[in-house]
């Protein structure tokens, strides 16, 4: 498809960030473009007759994908949507937008029947917007409507300022020619991601297989292997679990790690949530406050991931982050065996929770775990940092590509 061109004449239009539109397009309130506006409500996770068997589709803000959506991670029971009026069935062709969490201003149209939890706000049945130029348009405007959150360590946005949210609407014909466009170059972008996220899985796994040849001694000598043990971990470790600190979340303090901001051998501090300087003190003088050489652990969101704390660093740990403190272990080896698929495994066979799956402090005690002497740690070590160097540059630069197509395609459709 040729490229679009532009329009002759524009009309002035004051409303914040849309300046001009083309002659014949109006600028409508979501309000007054949708007939169907809502959102939904959370089951509680405990009560397994909500979950187990389930049949009805219930989205989260975790499957929103900027794209079309064809299926979702949960479902939940009938007797589950019965004792919950607030929930509804949207129907195919919602368009679904995060609210609030660290996948604010996600979008995705759903091919799909469904509910969705409380974090998603759905639009639904209008005569003047087709749903697909609607997410682009959102995906085009998502850093300008996140900039009208509110909030300090949870920023969100509600109904109501979605609702106020003016929107262009092109006559249909334009609609779908947008759309047509956008869907095509999408499938280029979409096909170039997926090349490299499978490049990316397979430079992992074998990082992964290098990583598990070297924690479990097939790259040392036989001999070295006699002082070799397998105990678990309470025997040489100090597990501190944060289950039992609720903060109170400021918009300045001290950033405070939370599950799914740790991933294998990272954190993410893009998400942080902060806590005020009063139970930072709290959390310190429990013993909370990581210092170099801890491992941070998650309990649940990604469950199972470590990451080896590099130097001191002003942060504490949040809720279901446990922290794992030894003077026997160099703490890279244990980052390395705890990200392994020798201890992956057992954590899924343990795992516990209907729809969201965690596990018990007393659980990660009792995992076994290689020991060898500190000298043969350190060895592995650099045995494994010395074999997969060139992976992890091959993987930094198949990230950084796909971040960039990311980039250019926001790019590509708010230019649109």
């Amino acid at each position: 498809m040729a490229q679009l061109p532009a329009y002759e004449q524009y009309q002035p239009i004051d409303y914040d960030y849309v300046k001009q539109l083309p002659t014949g397009w109006q600028l409508w309130k979501i309000a007054h473009a949708f007939n169907l506006i809502g959102s939904g409500t959370t089951p509680e996770s405990g009560n397994e007759k909500f979950y187990i068997n389930g049949s009805i589709n219930w989205i989260n803000t975790g499957d929103l994908n900027d794209g079309v959506l064809e299926s979702c991670k949960n479902k939940i029971t009938k007797e589950a949507f019965k004792k919950h009026s607030v929930l509804k069935i949207y129907p195919k062709g919602t368009l679904l937008i995060a609210m609030y969490g660290a996948t604010i201003g996600k979008v995705a149209v759903t091919n799909i029947e469904c509910c969705t939890n409380q974090a998603c706000c759905a639009l639904s049945k209008s005569k003047i917007l087709t749903n697909k130029f609607t997410l682009y348009w959102f995906i085009a405007n998502r850093k300008n409507i996140v900039n009208l959150s509110y909030g300090g360590g949870q920023p969100n946005i509600s109904q109501d300022v979605i609702k106020k949210l003016k929107i262009p609407v092109p006559p249909l014909d334009t609609q779908n020619r947008i759309v047509e466009y956008l869907d095509k170059k999408n499938n280029e972008i979409d096909r170039f991601i997926r090349n490299k996220e499978k490049l990316i899985a397979l430079l992992e796994e074998e990082r992964r297989i290098i990583i598990l040849s070297n924690i479990t001694g097939g790259n040392i000598d036989a001999s070295s292997k006699n002082d070799w043990k397998i105990i678990p971990l309470r025997y040489c470790c100090k597990v501190i679990d944060c289950k039992h600190i609720t903060p109170v979340y400021v918009s300045e303090g001290i950033p405070i790690v939370s599950p799914g901001e740790l991933k294998p051998y990272s954190i993410n501090y893009s998400g942080l949530r902060l806590v005020s300087q009063h139970d930072y003190h709290e959390i310190t003088e429990g013993g909370r406050k990581p210092i170099n050489g801890d491992i941070l652990y998650s309990r649940n969101a990604s469950v199972g991931s470590a990451c080896f704390v590099d130097g001191v660093t002003d942060f504490c740990m949040g809720q279901d982050v446990c922290l794992i403190r030894s003077k026997k272990f160099n703490g890279r080896y244990l980052e390395h065996v705890l990200n392994s698929d020798l201890i992956l495994r057992r954590v899924e066979s343990i795992l516990i929770g209907a729809t969201i799956r965690r596990i018990n402090i007393s659980e990660i005690k009792k995992l076994n775990v290689p020991f060898p002497p500190i000298e043969i740690q350190n060895l592995i070590c650099s045995k494994i940092e010395i074999s997969t160097k060139i992976i992890g540059t091959a993987i930094s630069k198949a990230q950084q590509e796909i971040t960039s197509i990311k980039e250019y395609r926001e790019a590509l459709i708010t230019d649109l």
